[in-house]
C-alpha cells in the first residue's frame, strides 16, 4: 500500500533530476527509532540475513542485485537509541554520506507498525538539520510489521496519528507498508518500493550537497591511492589467472576480477574517508573543549598574576580537554606548559 507522490516542491531547493537510462543501481539511507525495524527492513529487501540479533551502533553499507539492480543500503544507527550522543549521531551521518556517494536516491525512515513513536518528528529531526530540508523530496516513511493476516486497521489508527501525519507531510505523503514475513516470499512490495523511488528520482534527481561532493571527490583520491597501493598485488593476481585461463574465459575471469578489485578499492576509501571525517570532526570537539577551558581557567588564576594567568589557562584547558575527550592531549599539553613556567620562573 502506498500514497500517491505529494506536490511540495516549492518549499524547498530542487536538484535537476541526473538519472542514466543505463544505470539502475539505487542507493538507499535507511533510518529506524528504535527497534530492529530497519534492520530486519534491509534484510527483507536484500532477501538474506545480514545483522545480528542485537542490531548495530555503526553505520553499515550492505549491497545486493535485485530486478536485474545494483541496491546499495545504508544503514544508521537508531536515532532514539540512548547509546547514540549527539557527537556519535553526526559521526555516523557522516559515514552514511560516505557510504552514499555520490548521492542517495532515496531515504527511508523506518517505523515499527505496531508501536509507532508519538515523537517521530522530533527522532528525525536531527537528519533534517544535517542534510537540509531538500532530503524531505527523496525521504519516505515505511510502516514495518511481522504480523499475519491484515493490517489495514492498524494502519488507518497510524493514520490518525497526528505527529504521523505531520512527519508524512513533510515527507510529501510518501508511505508503504511492509510486511516482514510475506517479502521473503513475495516480493511484491520491494517493486512497490522501488516503483516509488524511481519516481522520487523522476521528479528530484538524486540528492546531493556541499557535503556529499566533497566526500565524493576525497574518496575518489583516496581510491587512486589505494589502487597503487595495490598494483603489485593485482599484476601478481592477473598473472595467475593468465596462467589458468584462454581465449572468452580468460577475458571473462579478467573482467571479473577486476570489477572485484574497483569494489574493494571503492569502498576502502569510503571507509577510509569515513574515519578521516570522524577523526576531524573529534578534534573540532577537543578544540571547542580546550578552548573554553582556557578562558575560563585563565580568568581564575588572572588573580594570581601573569604566571598565574598562564596556569591557570593551562589547568583549565587540560581540563577542557579531558572533558570533551581528548585525555592523552589533555595530559600533554599541561605538561609542556608547567614545564615552561617552571623555566621562566627559577
Amino acid at each position: 500500500m502506498a500514497l500517491a507522490l505529494g506536490q511540495r516542491r516549492s518549499s524547498f531547493e530542487l536538484i535537476p533530476p541526473n538519472m542514466s537510462t543505463e544505470d539502475t543501481s539505487l542507493r538507499i539511507i535507511v533510518f529506524g527509532t528504535s527497534g530492529p525495524h530497519q534492520y530486519l527492513l534491509t534484510e527483507s529487501i536484500l532477501q538474506r540475513d545480514i545483522f545480528n540479533v542485537d542490531g548495530t551502533t555503526l553505520t553499515t553499507k550492505t549491497s545486493g542485485q535485485l530486478f536485474r539492480r545494483n541496491v546499495t543500503l545504508v544503514n544508521t544507527p537508531n536515532l532514539n537509541s540512548p547509546d547514540i550522543s549527539h557527537n556519535m549521531c553526526q559521526k555516523e551521518l557522516r559515514k552514511a554520506v560516505c557510504f552514499s556517494c555520490p548521492g542517495p536516491h532515496s531515504v527511508i525512515i523506518t517505523l515499527d507498525l505496531l508501536d509507532v513513536p508519538s515523537d517521530a518528528c522530533q527522532i528525525f529531526k536531527p537528519v533534517v538539520q544535517h542534510f537540509g530540508e531538500a532530503i524531505l523530496n527523496h525521504t519516505m516513511v515505511v510502516l514495518y510489521h511481522k504480523k499475519e493476516g491484515d493490517c489495514q486497521s492498524l494502519v488507518d489508527s497510524v493514520r490518525k496519528n497526528k505527529d504521523f501525519g505531520e512527519l508524512l507531510e513533510m515527507c510529501g505523503q510518501r508511505y508503504l507498508v511492509f510486511s516482514g514475513n510475506t517479502t521473503r516470499k513475495d516480493n511484491s512490495a520491494t517493486e512497490e518500493l522501488f516503483n516509488m523511488i524511481d519516481q522520487i528520482v523522476k521528479e528530484h534527481g538524486i540528492y546531493s550537497n556541499q557535503e556529499f561532493q566533497d566526500a565524493d571527490k576525497r574518496i575518489k583520491k583516496e581510491e587512486r591511492f589505494i589502487k597503487k597501493e595495490r598494483e603489485k598485488e593485482v599484476r601478481k593476481a592477473l598473472e595467475a589467472i593468465k596462467k589458468t585461463h584462454s581465449g572468452e574465459d580468460l577475458t571473462r575471469e579478467v573482467k571479473r576480477y577486476e570489477e572485484q578489485i574497483q569494489s574493494q578499492n571503492r569502498e576502502r576509501a569510503e571507509v577510509r574517508v569515513a574515519d578521516k571525517l570522524g577523526f576531524a570532526l573529534r578534534l573540532v570537539d577537543y578544540a571547542v573543549a580546550i578552548g573554553k577551558g582556557a578562558f575560563v581557567g585563565s580568568l581564575l588564576g588572572s588573580a594570581m598574576g601573569i604566571v598565574g594567568t598562564v596556569v591557570g589557562a593551562t589547568v583549565g584547558a587540560a581540563l577542557g580537554g579531558v572533558y570533551g575527550g581528548a585525555a592523552r592531549e589533555a595530559w600533554q599539553y599541561i605538561t609542556n606548559v608547567f614545564t615552561y613556567v617552571h623555566r621562566e620562573t627559577t
